[in-house]
């Protein structure tokens, strides 16, 4: 009973902590002015930024500081500058490491600057009425930062070179400031700097590395989900291209991969293509490439033979997206919706002429259509290029064929003129018996347009999805957008739910009594483990360090996220008289000052290890002389290097204590360089 309270206790003290007073937090009192917030918030700030204080907790501390800050902002109107000013200067920026900060000079939002002129920021009026509609057609990247945001000046550095590497894919560009707290929850950030891809009204949060590759395969990735691709080869040609049920060219990609710019022109025509994928070279695929002048390249197929042939080194980003866009309809396209009556039938300029308007064959059945495709395929029909042609089903669209006013129910072909987007004018033709392409000019040839315009009736969208399927695609995107976004939830957050559970459930399945003997093992263990770590980590004698070995290698570099070891690279089992003067003054401080601190220090030959030590100097763009120090994390796998000054001068002994201390006052604030050697062969002791 007694360790349930205990838990019950702890787990009080938890709840109350996760909701601090936000005063308390910034240090001030809760009648604080708005300067007096900002100046805490701006020294809290730089004091535990992750960049500056490597400390485990500075990060969880940082962003607790952040949100006590939004908080105040938003709870505190902002005071009126008072008429009878002190003229005080205020704190409007400051310098760090050489860079400049700013902290608004007191503009508001809407008077920022971006990072680039193709970059506008991003509102939540934008995101709705641009964004979203247009990110079924366009993809969209949004980079995410904040003034007070180190990592961040690197996104911003690289900003302009994404720009120009990805417009010419006509990708939109976005920054959304971490400040903007309305429209950061409503594409759920949690985590600055980072980038948004928007697409198919989904957003995608890129969490990798950050480089071009990594960026073009991950948007890549996002467009590819949202388009239907077949696998096409010598078997199965036939039976796509031959599908017309969906009424759309049929265009294949023919190369040995689907490259970026194949995504992101099928993206940008997904409505209007069935794609198809071919590799090569491929056994399988040897009569498709026969179609093209060279093994690679596009195929677009429509009623008759390939439309197009491009070959890959003349489908340039530009050229694919003028292609597609040009050989987007078929020969006789279908008007199934009030899209495609938009694309087919085009609102006249105001020119009074037949080759300007739009003919429809008015179909009763799907063997009507099927009689004018084989027709078109074999070539005995061939439709004039100066008329735009369509088809349209009667029963599908009963009202607008009725609104239209046909003069004989049998008459089967129309000629209308657009005149605004409810207003046209027509002209029913006779009937055509779907085969004598003579008759079919003939009944075109004496049609003359009426002067009145008449209102057109609705066209029914027949491709809208039912309601099911609405439905399952809501609950697919759903679930997909709640694991992209799982991740991006702090481990902290996820590690203080889980202890919070763990401490409310946890009391009523452990036994609350434990044997005193038990826990009297228990102790002594932890004891005697505690004076072995205490031992290894005892430095050696005066004149000795230990030596890095297969012996010691456990010791000096241990399996620890936290623990970085300190190497001085010299060869200190020679007799002292023989060993430079530089390696004792190093050995002898980095001892002196490492007394106090959990760092492992230790030496390694640069006789023995001499590859492996050029290899790192290497990294580190410095020399590899006696006396320089590593400090390794060998867990993280980075680095930090010392080198000495190479002389014995009495003024150069005192110089270098100064800097070997100055070096690990560095060391121990994270304001050092790093370097990582992932890509060194190791060599085991």
């Amino acid at each position: 009973m007694k360790t349930l309270l205990i838990y019950l206790l702890f787990f009080v003290v938890l709840t109350l902590a996760a909701f601090k007073d936000p005063y308390h937090i910034l240090g001030v009192n809760q009648g604080a002015s708005k300067s007096e917030i900002q100046k805490a918030y701006r020294k809290l700030a730089k004091k535990y930024h992750p960049d500056v204080n490597k400390n485990s907790g500075a990060e969880e501390k940082f962003k607790e500081i952040v949100g006590a800050y939004e908080e105040l902002t938003k709870e505190q109107a902002a005071p009126k500058p008072h008429q009878h000013s002190d003229g005080h200067h205020t704190f409007t920026e400051f310098y760090f490491n050489g860079q400049k900060f700013t902290f608004g000079n007191g503009r508001g939002r809407n008077e920022r600057t971006t990072t680039h002129k193709d970059s506008p920021y991003l509102t939540v009026k934008r995101f709705e009425q641009e964004v979203l509609p247009d990110s079924y057609v366009n993809v969209h990247l949004v980079k995410v930062t904040s003034r007070w945001c180190f990592l961040c000046m690197e996104y911003d550095r690289v900003w302009p070179d994404i720009i120009s590497h990805f417009k010419p894919y006509e990708i939109k560009f976005w920054e959304l400031p971490y400040d903007s707290s309305d429209m950061r929850q409503k594409v759920s950030v949690y985590e600055i700097p980072s980038f948004l891809v928007i697409v198919s009204n989904r957003v995608y949060h890129f969490t990798k590395t950050l480089s071009l590759k990594n960026l073009e395969n991950f948007i890549q990735s996002k467009i590819t989900s949202h388009i239907a691709i077949e696998d096409v080869n010598d078997r199965s040609i036939d039976g796509f291209v031959g599908d017309f049920t969906d009424y759309k060219p049929k265009a294949i990609f023919v190369s040995p991969e689907f490259s970026f710019a194949n995504a992101v022109a099928a993206f940008k025509f997904k409505n209007y293509y069935k794609y198809g994928y071919s590799p090569s070279p491929n056994e399988n695929c040897k009569n498709i490439r026969q179609l093209l002048p060279s093994n690679h390249g596009l195929l677009i197929f429509k009623e008759t033979y390939p439309a197009i042939s491009r070959k890959t080194s003349d489908l340039s980003i530009e050229v694919l997206l003028k292609v597609l866009n040009s050989e987007k309809l078929l020969l006789l396209p279908k008007i199934s919706s009030p899209d495609s009556f938009d694309r087919i039938c085009k609102v006249s300029s105001g020119i009074s002429s037949i080759s300007n308007s739009c003919v429809i064959f008015v179909l009763t059945s799907r063997s009507d259509y099927n009689a004018i495709r084989v027709q078109l395929q074999s070539g005995s029909l061939q439709l004039k290029r100066n008329y735009q042609f369509s088809f349209l089903y009667r029963d599908a669209q009963y009202a607008f064929v009725e609104s239209l006013r046909p003069s004989d129910p049998s008459s089967n072909i129309v000629v209308l003129q657009r005149q605004s987007q409810k207003t046209a004018r027509v002209a029913w033709t006779g009937t055509w018996e779907w085969g004598d392409q003579s008759k079919l000019y003939q009944l075109l040839k004496p049609v003359k347009l009426p002067s009145q315009s008449i209102e057109l009736g609705e066209i029914v969208n027949e491709n809208r999805a039912s309601m099911l399927s609405y439905a399952l695609e809501f609950l697919y995107y759903s679930s997909e957008s709640i694991l992209n976004q799982v991740h991006l939830i702090s481990l902290h957050t996820w590690l203080t739910v889980i202890m919070l559970i763990t401490l409310f459930f946890v009391p009523f399945f452990i036994n609350n009594e434990q044997p005193a003997e038990e826990e009297a093992q228990q102790q002594q263990e932890r004891y005697r483990r505690q004076a072995t770590e205490e031992a290894q980590f005892q430095a050696a004698p005066d004149t000795q360090l230990m030596e890095l070995t297969s012996s010691t290698v456990s010791v000096l570099l241990p399996e620890s996220r936290s623990v970085i070891s300190l190497l001085v690279i010299g060869d200190l089992s020679r007799p002292k008289d023989e060993v430079p003067l530089p390696v004792r003054v190093v050995s002898a401080k980095l001892k002196a000052i490492c007394r106090t601190s959990r760092h492992p220090i230790g030496y390694v030959s640069h006789i023995k290890h001499e590859a492996w030590l050029v290899k790192m100097a290497k990294i580190a763009q410095s020399r590899l002389i006696q006396g320089s120090v590593i400090a390794v994390n060998y867990n993280k796998r980075y680095f930090y290097f010392f080198t000495p000054i190479n002389t014995s001068s009495n003024s150069s002994l005192v110089n270098l204590q100064d800097r070997v201390t100055l070096w690990f006052e560095r060391l121990c604030e994270g304001s050092l360089p790093k370097f990582y050697f992932d890509h060194i062969e190791y060599q085991h002791w």
